[in-house]
């Protein structure tokens, strides 16, 4: 009796441990899901600020011209893919690849390679200092990367139950 109910213990702390890992990947989602809205929708809100900040970063006129128009478009469609569970994985994937640019893009800013840039960020984040910016993203990198493994274990998890999940659909 005493294994069997330690059998059970055992499969019920299974049972806990990954139910609160599908909470943490909600939660990291739903973080996600917040900046890739507030952010494109604070550039939209002061478009003509942010097309100056943007003309004002070190790049070619047409990759300029093309990021104000195009960082906010992808950003929202990340969102939409990240709401969407079957698409959920590929959306933290694409997540992952934005916020490790725009780090790389602050590293390159903290040790002076460009000298002096605008901030092309909106709203709140705008005030941020580039230390702070490089602390914010690297914050959202690592729940990114820990999202990105909860939902690999989750999904195989729900595999190995004999379940129906999301990526099966």
């Amino acid at each position: 009796m005493y294994l069997r109910q330690a059998g059970i213990l055992t499969q019920d702390t299974k049972c806990a441990t990954m139910k609160s890992k599908r909470i943490l990947l909600e939660v990291i989602t739903a973080f996600l899901v917040l900046l890739f809205v507030y952010t494109p929708t604070s550039k939209l809100i002061s478009f003509d600020e942010y097309k100056l900040a943007m003309a004002a970063q070190p790049l070619a006129p047409f990759i300029r011209t093309t990021l104000i128009y195009a960082l906010p478009a992808v950003e929202y469609i990340v969102v939409v893919l990240l709401i969407i569970p079957r698409t959920r994985r590929m959306a933290l994937y694409a997540s992952l690849v934005l916020l490790s640019l725009f780090t790389g893009y602050i590293i390159l800013i903290q040790v002076n390679y460009y000298g002096r840039i605008p901030c092309t960020c909106g709203g709140i984040i705008q005030q941020m200092s580039w230390e702070d910016h490089l602390l914010f993203n690297i914050a959202f990198i690592l729940a990114t990367i820990l999202a990105i493994q909860f939902d690999k274990i989750t999904h195989d998890h729900v595999k190995d139950a004999g379940e129906l999940n999301y990526h099966d659909i």
